[in-house]
């Protein structure tokens, strides 16, 4: 008797562990149609005909009980006039987004971006810098700064020195915003030398690391692809060709049907905006060619990254409990009788 009720205490402890695996250890989007979904976004957001997708309660219900399966991770700055998931027409649970003044990579960044890359498995991680930079400008200009601000802008530096040996003419607007690319380079560099979580991932095609750079004034990111030496940074090995400057292609039409099921009637009213018409002349975005008809696409398909929600796993404690006081009583007792 005490051996049977041995064997089910057991059970009870490791069940809900088992429950709570990860089941997804690929992202159901691919990078490139991650990639393509930012980009398709930010042409609606620049166009002014944003869909402001996956703000409704069903959304809010759903990442609340199935989690987070955002598809970008972007190290974008603090700087008010950059909205993340504004600028590129997203919603709840759609991207996971650390800002940072002067969207640097130290060790709390790359903590996080990891949590987003290799936890959660988005399928693209973005540094997204952007104009007008007051962090990088302060750094160029040599401004005098005080309190903590030395200790975070110092990652900004090398960007800065890189910029003027390579452009020693330079004027200071020009030099500024040739510091501001070579910074996002910069913040992936440091990235990919310091994490091997996402290093590794990014060997084998499961993320694509690239930059961004966002024009505050047009809404406009110009999407600038792999770092230039990603294969030197990744020791040598050159992941799956996805991190060149990024042509724009529609998304893949089957995405949203394949995964449209998993969400309720309420939540697909919610978001049945149908794409901005685009018939006149559009703005490119990233450099890339503008279709007619840009398909959208939001991650409000994807599914959970893996395992249960909060809820279901209460619930699945709960119901696992009772069947053990049930075989309890009716089976292990039943001699008692």
């Amino acid at each position: 008797m005490h051996i049977k009720r041995l064997v089910l205490v057991f059970l009870l402890v490791l069940a809900p562990f088992a429950a709570m695996a990860s089941t997804a250890a690929v992202h159901p989007v691919s990078p490139e149609n991650a990639l393509q979904m930012l980009v398709e976004g930010n042409l609606r957001f620049a166009l002014g005909q944003s869909t402001h997708p996956n703000t409704s309660f069903s959304r809010r219900l759903l990442t609340t009980t199935e989690g987070q399966a955002p598809f970008a991770t972007i190290i974008g700055c603090s700087d008010s006039r950059v909205p993340v998931e504004i600028l590129f027409d997203q919603g709840v649970g759609d991207l996971f987004v650390i800002k940072v003044a002067g969207n640097v990579a130290d060790t709390d960044e790359i903590g996080s971006a990891e949590y987003g890359v290799d936890h959660l498995g988005t399928p693209v991680l973005m540094v997204l810098g952007h104009t007008y930079c007051g962090a990088v400008t302060a750094v160029t200009t040599g401004a005098e700064v005080h309190g903590s601000i030395p200790a975070l802008v110092d990652n900004i530096v090398p960007a800065v020195e890189k910029a003027r040996h390579e452009h020693p003419d330079a004027e200071v607007s020009d030099l500024i915003a040739k510091a501001t690319e070579a910074n996002v380079w910069q913040a992936i560099e440091d990235i990919l030398n310091k994490s091997h979580a996402i290093a590794d991932r990014a060997k084998d095609g499961r993320v694509m690391v690239v930059g961004g750079m966002y024009n505050i004034l047009s809404g406009k990111v110009d999407i600038l692809g792999a770092h230039p030496n990603q294969t030197e940074l990744l020791g040598g090995v050159t992941p799956p060709a996805h991190g060149a400057k990024h042509e724009q292609k529609h998304a893949d039409p089957a995405h949203g049907e394949k995964h449209a099921a998993m969400h309720s009637d309420a939540d697909k009213d919610a978001h049945a905006e149908k794409s901005p018409d685009a018939d006149h002349e559009s703005p490119a975005v990233g450099q890339a060619e503008t279709h007619d008809q840009p398909a959208v696409t939001h991650a409000e398909e994807a599914p959970s990254s893996g395992g249960f929600g909060f809820f279901s796993f209460i619930i699945f404690v709960l119901l696992l409990i009772g069947a053990v006081y049930v075989l309890d009583k009716k089976v292990l007792n039943s001699d008692q009788d």
